[in-house]
């Protein structure tokens, strides 16, 4: 590092979207550890990811925390800001997907006990800080005067992605517990299809609000461009959310055929073809005009392209259209290519310091 930084000053810049990171550090090792079926070699780099972001959930929890007590001005600015407000909501996001990890691939290393300890642990406080940051970002926008489009982009989408990620974990638990405590796998079930349920709607609401906003005005600075990704997050989840759910649903008795919700489900995924190919033609735009400064809002690529890319896998397994399988390990190549550009970024940000504080904040 150039210079040094004391730990205090990163607390009180410590950014909530660090989390997405950990969002897409983990939707990355499913991918992984899922193509591993047919691609062993696949494996070692998805237990490595696995390992890496429960280091990564566990030491951004020190700033995170932190924050709320030693700098809770600069908290509260955030969680009033139209943009970062929604990044607040990672963190608990970001153990949702932790949780799922330990499904996934953490079976081979630790205990089923622990894991649906642990899982139900993760469950519990992300639908509890869901729906709190969930509430309050939205409540905040509706007191908040003049919000101008420039606030107005695909960042809005987190908040939905978030309740649409608690049946991720969720449909794991009900599993689990199906067997063991059918009253509590009864309630995770009802509890995640509320969830889906506000997500959904909120999706649909908010999309009407963005595409709106860039017909009607002049498109945003190209260090936005990762954040137009945002829009694969609740299309890709909720797939694999839905299609989960069908089945815990009919698990637990509330239905008795799942062939109906899953054709729904393949309809939401056929409309991320077109989302996908949307965002990758407006990211070539900016590129050909002059390039995407990084920025730690480079994350938005990951998890979106992860919960995309996934949603692509679970379409394979219940068609087994093979095209489907070869379009999926594409999206994987992708993801790979950005993770590995972001994460190298990030860690020499880092390591600088030039993600940890804003530049001035460096002189004091």
């Amino acid at each position: 590092m150039g210079q040094k930084i004391c730990i205090n000053c990163i607390i009180r810049h410590f950014s909530p979207a660090w989390y997405a990171s950990v969002m897409g550090t983990g939707g990355f090792a499913n991918v992984l550890y899922l193509l591993s079926a047919r691609m062993s070699f696949l494996k070692p780099a998805a237990v490595a990811l696995f390992f890496l972001n429960i280091f990564l959930f566990f030491i951004f929890i020190i700033p995170w925390v932190g924050r709320w007590f030693l700098h809770f001005d600069k908290l509260i600015e955030d969680l009033k800001h139209p943009v970062m407000s929604n990044f607040f909501v990672t963190m608990p996001v970001g153990g949702l997907i932790l949780g799922t990890n330990f499904f996934i691939i953490g079976k081979e290393f630790f205990s089923m006990a622990f894991i649906i300890i642990l899982g139900t642990v993760l469950w519990i406080y992300g639908v509890a800080l869901a729906l709190i940051f969930g509430v309050f970002v939205t409540y905040n926008m509706m007191i908040t005067e003049n919000i101008g489009p420039e606030f107005t982009n695909y960042s809005w989408y987190i908040t939905p992605v978030a309740s649409i990620v608690v049946p991720l974990l969720g449909n794991f638990l009900v599993k689990a517990y199906a067997t063991k405590n059918v009253e509590l796998a009864k309630l995770i079930n009802i509890t995640d299809i509320a969830f889906y349920g506000i997500g959904l709607i909120l999706f649909v609401i908010l999309s009407s609000i963005i595409l709106g906003r860039f017909i009607s005005h002049t498109m945003p600075h190209a260090m936005t461009t990762p954040t137009f990704w945002i829009i694969l997050g609740p299309i890709g989840v909720g797939t694999v959310s839905l299609m989960g759910i069908a089945d815990a649903s009919k698990m637990m008795g509330l239905i008795s055929i799942v062939d109906g919700i899953k054709m729904i489900s393949l309809i939401f995924w056929g409309f991320g073809l077109w989302a996908f190919v949307l965002t990758v033609i407006i990211t070539i735009k900016y590129l050909i005009e002059g390039g995407i400064p990084f920025s730690l809002s480079w994350w938005a690529f990951i998890f979106p392209l992860s919960a995309y890319t996934l949603s692509a896998y679970n379409v394979f397994m219940y068609t087994k259209i093979q095209l489907i399988y070869w379009y999926t390990v594409l999206l994987a190549i992708l993801l790979a290519i950005l993770w590995i550009s972001t994460f190298i970024k990030s860690l020499i940000g880092t390591l600088n310091g030039t993600l940890l504080v804003p530049s001035e904040s460096n002189k004091k």
